[in-house]
């Protein structure tokens, strides 16, 4: 799912690029995505799948004796998901939809840099952080119309902030070569399971989520060292 992920976000931006008529067609006069940055990722995820009548679907699965599992089978191809959307997509907001996927894709890509949420950085941000601002602008720069980067845009003009807007200037290139090389599909996973309510597993469990998924490569030691991989998770917020 992680590598089809980062697939559609290359074919976005080519499309975006090529055929923007296409993406206006479908965003008509309101594009813009990133005020939903102010709310934790799962409070965005939640928000986007009750705008696109999804909740039900993600509420039922929740009360299955294993509740990741059935929501993971459920991505699958030609799974609930696929079917959910081929009877539903005639009448689906595709404004809605186009959105789910583009804050998805950020938010993935922002927890495989940096651990973290854009939302966890956007009320870092809100409590003065500088830095999570340079990062999370890297990641998405449309985050600059989020009301709290607004205010720290307008205090840095009122200061006039020089070295503020040399930071800025270098955040808006995007994410570094050497942070581009560090990110990995077990980083992602961990992190959005925890933040699913999973974070604690047996071996077996580790087994099946992380190594059969090819998240990590087979070996005696796999579950041990995944293992490692959860705990220094559990050092950064992600909500």
């Amino acid at each position: 799912m992680l590598p089809e992920i980062r697939a559609y976000k290359h074919e976005l931006a080519d499309l975006a690029k090529h055929k923007p008529e296409r993406i206006k067609a479908v965003f008509g006069e309101c594009s813009s995505w990133a005020g939903i940055y102010e709310r934790s990722f799962i409070e965005q995820l939640a928000y986007l799948f009750i705008l696109l009548g999804l909740h039900e679907q993600i509420i039922e699965k929740n009360k299955s004796s294993s509740p990741h599992q059935a929501i993971i089978d459920m991505t699958k191809d030609g799974a609930e998901l696929d079917q959910w959307y081929e009877t539903n997509k005639a009448t689906i907001n595709k404004t809605h939809l186009l959105w789910l996927a583009i804050v998805l894709q950020k938010n993935v890509l922002s927890i495989m840099l940096f651990h973290q949420s854009l939302g966890t950085l956007v009320d870092q941000v809100r409590n003065g952080s500088d830095d999570a601002l340079f990062k999370a602008v890297s990641v998405d720069r449309s985050v600059l119309s989020c009301p709290t980067f607004a205010d720290r845009l307008s205090r840095a003009e009122l200061e006039n902030d020089k070295q503020f807007f040399i930071h800025l200037r270098k955040s808006l290139k995007g994410p570094s070569l050497k942070n581009m090389a560090a990110i990995g599909d077990l980083r992602y996973a961990i992190v959005l399971l925890r933040e699913a309510g999973f974070d604690k597993y047996t071996d077996d469990e580790l087994i099946s989520l992380f190594v059969n998924a090819g998240l990590y490569p087979r070996h005696p030691s796999a579950a041990k060292n995944i293992r490692k991989h959860i705990q220094a998770a559990r050092k950064f917020a992600t909500t």
